[in-house]
């Protein structure tokens, strides 16, 4: 996987060569670059279940255990399935990160690049590491109603909530200063979320997803789109359990047509690759017995959604919606899933500051060596945008597969609700609050470091029918950003987030976090000409 590694690098720094030659000349651009600096102190601390205790894989025995959870479940065909997770608890970081923002505007085109290292030392572990996180964007209109695109981010640390805000952060806004991330109210992502998860809490990793895009006016809210995505994930250190490394390769093609004022349509189909790394499923038996063998983790994705949308008004629109997620895993310990949903709903304006979305209808998942299940989809949200403030409301509920989280989680029912809130207190100080409640039913086995022990009078399996085990998210937390003499801000958050999951027999994998932060930034525009 490294020659493919060089292979998308190389394919980046070509097309933004390529990109870069049909530039305009320098007098006919408008050039920013900004300079940043911030100071953070990051307070931690996680609590298991279950801490200080495990399951001995030798003998059956209880022991210490600093920094690795092992327990117990049972699939429906009856070995015994041990899973091991690397662990890590407490932390008081301090941060210090420059942060350097460029970006370049001509007539038809547009480049804009960002690099944050971040010097990050441990008071607990007393030890210090170097972060990296790199942005490009670049944008060129060949013609009036022709546009290519080329996005690049890396990142190299041990927080994935870090890595998704500066992943979901524009470059620069339109005022010169670097944007918030913009929330998503209204309606459910197109996507499920492919977020790494924070299960094993700090790690060190790198990622880079590159993706490149053509998109095609050919009329009034006429569009075709044609894009590759190319994503790399990699540990960065050997310790047992952690994320599991992969490449995955997506290339998607997105039309949009209006037929007139009150009909649309818009269809959209994907396919994806994704190649991962050794397999991290270990299979023991009895002597005498041979070991099932696992060659490979790989999978295949085919992703396939048709909409159709009656604009009644400009503030009534109804849809009904086709959609189709099939995964096709190598591995014959992994179950081959096929996911329908069709979907009705609505999206209503009531006023300029109270919008409505309510959505629902049958959802059938068809598995291999299994009885296709009926279900439902649904979805409801209401934002209010008020004086000074937005707040939203949501509730949902979908299949999903989350195959890309860093731990193979693969096919999930998942119910989530929540709210959001964002208000202006004052001119110069801000308050944004959430909480959500997010209940997955997983239904295959996890790929992270797990364990199949075959009992002396069961043969190795050689496929598994069905593998459920259920997890419930508790996710709160309150911010408040002060800014004062222009140019610096002072932010102050606070997080509790708990995770419960039966995925362990002995509550292993169980736990409750507190999280505290305060920052201190100063941005400032350098040069503009």
């Amino acid at each position: 996987m490294k020659n493919q590694v060089w292979k998308g690098l190389a394919m980046v720094i070509g097309v933004a060569v390529l990109m870069g030659m049909t530039v305009e000349p320098v007098g006919a651009r408008q050039n920013i670059l900004i300079g940043a600096v911030s100071v953070r102190y990051d307070h931690q601390d996680r609590t298991y279940d279950n801490e200080g205790s495990a399951v001995d894989v030798a003998d059956g025995s209880v022991g210490d255990v600093v920094a690795q959870g092992v327990g117990n479940a049972t699939a429906d065909n009856g070995p015994r399935i041990l899973v091991l997770e690397d662990r890590t608890g407490d932390r008081r970081d301090y941060i210090l990160s420059p942060r350097l923002t460029f970006s370049s505007t001509g007539i038809s085109d547009v480049v804009e690049f960002t690099y944050a290292p971040g010097v990050h030392y441990d008071h607990i572990d007393e030890s210090t590491d170097l972060d990296h996180d790199f942005g490009l964007r670049m944008e060129k209109n060949l013609t009036r109603n022709w546009l290519v695109t080329l996005n690049n981010h890396f990142f190299l640390g041990e927080d994935p909530i870090r890595d998704e805000e500066l992943r979901t952060t524009d470059i620069i806004s339109q005022t010169g200063e670097p944007a918030p991330p913009e929330p998503s109210v209204g309606s459910p992502p197109a996507e499920p979320d492919q977020t790494l998860t924070e299960r094993f809490g700090r790690r060190r990793y790198w990622t880079n997803t590159m993706d490149a895009g053509s998109e095609y006016t050919y009329g009034e809210d006429r569009i075709i789109n044609v894009g590759y995505t190319f994503d790399v994930l990699r540990n960065d250190d050997a310790d047992v359990g952690g994320y599991t490394d992969y490449d995955r390769h997506t290339g998607d093609l997105l039309l949009h047509h209006r037929f007139n004022r009150k009909w649309s349509t818009e269809g959209e189909a994907s396919y994806t690759r994704g190649l991962f790394d050794q397999p991290r499923v270990a299979i023991t038996a009895p002597a005498g017995q041979q070991a099932a063998v696992i060659d490979s983790e790989d999978l295949k994705e085919y992703n396939f959604r048709l909409r159709g949308t009656y604009d009644t008004s400009s503030h009534y629109h109804l849809f009904t919606e086709y959609g189709f997620l099939g995964t096709d895993y190598d591995s014959s310990l992994r179950q081959d899933s096929d996911i329908h949903n069709l979907t009705l709903g609505f999206n209503y304006d009531i006023s300029q500051r109270l919008h409505v979305t309510l959505s629902g209808g049958p959802s059938w998942v068809v598995r291999d060596n299994s009885s296709t299940e009926t279900d439902y989809n649904a979805y409801g949200g209401i934002t209010w945008d008020f004086l000074h403030g937005t707040t939203t409301l949501f509730a949902g509920k979908s299949y999903v597969q989350d195959n890309f989280d860093g731990r193979g989680s693969g096919l999930t029912d998942s119910w989530d609700t929540g709210v959001t809130l964002d208000y202006q207190l004052t001119r110069n100080l801000t308050a944004a609050f959430s909480a959500t409640y997010t209940h997955d039913q997983r239904q295959q086995l996890p790929l992270a470091q797990t364990a199949i022990f075959v009992d002396q009078e069961q043969p190795a399996p050689t496929e598994f029918n069905r593998f459920e085990y259920t997890e419930k998210d508790y996710d709160a937390g309150a911010s408040l950003t002060y800014t004062f003499l222009r140019w610096y801000s002072l932010t102050g958050g606070y997080r509790y987030y708990n995770h419960d999951s039966d995925l362990t027999a002995d509550g292993a994998d169980s736990y409750h976090e507190h999280r505290a932060y305060i920052e201190l930034a100063v941005s400032k525009e350098l040069f503009r000409w």
